[in-house]
Protein backbone atom coordinates (compact mmCIF):
# COMPACT_ATOMS: atom_id res chain seq x y z
CA UNK A 1 0.00 0.00 0.00
CA UNK A 2 2.91 2.31 0.66
CA UNK A 3 4.48 1.79 -2.78
CA UNK A 4 1.16 2.42 -4.50
CA UNK A 5 0.81 5.71 -2.60
CA UNK A 6 -2.56 4.62 -1.22
CA UNK A 7 -1.20 5.41 2.25
CA UNK A 8 1.08 8.33 3.02
CA UNK A 9 3.52 6.46 5.25
CA UNK A 10 4.79 2.91 5.75
CA UNK A 11 3.83 3.20 9.40
CA UNK A 12 0.27 4.15 8.48
CA UNK A 13 0.01 1.26 6.00
CA UNK A 14 1.42 -1.21 8.54
CA UNK A 15 -0.96 0.02 11.26
CA UNK A 16 -3.97 -0.35 8.96
CA UNK A 17 -2.94 -3.93 8.20
CA UNK A 18 -2.04 -5.00 11.74
CA UNK A 19 -5.35 -3.57 12.98
CA UNK A 20 -7.07 -6.06 10.66
CA UNK A 21 -8.61 -3.43 8.42
CA UNK A 22 -7.30 -4.82 5.12
CA UNK A 23 -8.79 -7.73 3.19
CA UNK A 24 -7.02 -9.54 0.37
CA UNK A 25 -8.90 -11.53 -2.26
CA UNK A 26 -6.87 -14.26 -3.95
CA UNK A 27 -8.31 -17.04 -6.13
CA UNK A 28 -11.85 -16.03 -5.16
CA UNK A 29 -11.18 -16.27 -1.42
CA UNK A 30 -11.26 -13.11 0.71
CA UNK A 31 -9.32 -13.07 3.96
CA UNK A 32 -8.50 -10.39 6.48
CA UNK A 33 -4.76 -10.00 6.96
CA UNK A 34 -2.94 -8.78 10.07
CA UNK A 35 0.61 -9.26 8.81
CA UNK A 36 2.21 -6.19 7.25
CA UNK A 37 4.65 -8.41 5.33
CA UNK A 38 1.86 -10.25 3.48
CA UNK A 39 2.81 -10.59 -0.18
CA UNK A 40 0.30 -9.09 -2.59
CA UNK A 41 0.60 -10.49 -6.10
CA UNK A 42 -0.63 -9.19 -9.44
CA UNK A 43 -4.31 -10.15 -9.79
CA UNK A 44 -5.00 -9.97 -6.05
CA UNK A 45 -7.77 -7.72 -4.78
CA UNK A 46 -7.24 -5.44 -1.79
CA UNK A 47 -10.11 -3.80 0.11
CA UNK A 48 -9.79 -1.24 2.91
CA UNK A 49 -11.21 2.01 4.22
CA UNK A 50 -9.39 5.20 3.29
CA UNK A 51 -10.97 7.86 5.44
CA UNK A 52 -14.71 7.45 4.92
CA UNK A 53 -14.31 5.77 1.54
CA UNK A 54 -14.33 2.00 0.99
CA UNK A 55 -11.62 1.36 -1.57
CA UNK A 56 -11.32 -1.85 -3.58
CA UNK A 57 -8.37 -2.26 -5.93
CA UNK A 58 -6.87 -5.00 -8.09
CA UNK A 59 -3.10 -5.17 -8.24
CA UNK A 60 -1.69 -5.09 -11.78
CA UNK A 61 2.03 -5.10 -11.02
CA UNK A 62 4.31 -5.55 -8.04
CA UNK A 63 6.08 -2.33 -7.17
CA UNK A 64 9.79 -2.38 -6.44
CA UNK A 65 10.03 1.18 -5.10
CA UNK A 66 7.92 4.13 -4.03
CA UNK A 67 8.10 6.09 -7.24
CA UNK A 68 6.27 9.18 -8.44
CA UNK A 69 2.45 9.21 -8.36
CA UNK A 70 1.95 8.52 -12.10
CA UNK A 71 4.17 5.44 -11.81
CA UNK A 72 2.41 4.27 -8.64
CA UNK A 73 -1.01 4.55 -10.30
CA UNK A 74 0.01 1.96 -12.91
CA UNK A 75 0.44 -0.66 -10.16
CA UNK A 76 -3.31 -1.03 -9.52
CA UNK A 77 -6.80 -0.35 -10.83
CA UNK A 78 -9.69 0.88 -8.73
CA UNK A 79 -12.67 -1.46 -8.86
CA UNK A 80 -16.28 -0.31 -8.90
CA UNK A 81 -17.37 0.34 -5.37
CA UNK A 82 -20.95 -0.80 -4.67
CA UNK A 83 -21.11 1.17 -1.41
CA UNK A 84 -19.50 4.38 -2.64
CA UNK A 85 -18.57 7.25 -0.38
CA UNK A 86 -20.33 7.52 2.95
Amino acid sequence: MFRTRLQKTRTGAARLITDGKVRITRNGVTERTKKAHTLVRPGDGVTFMRGKELLSIRMNHAGTRRGPAPEAQTLYEVLENPVGKT
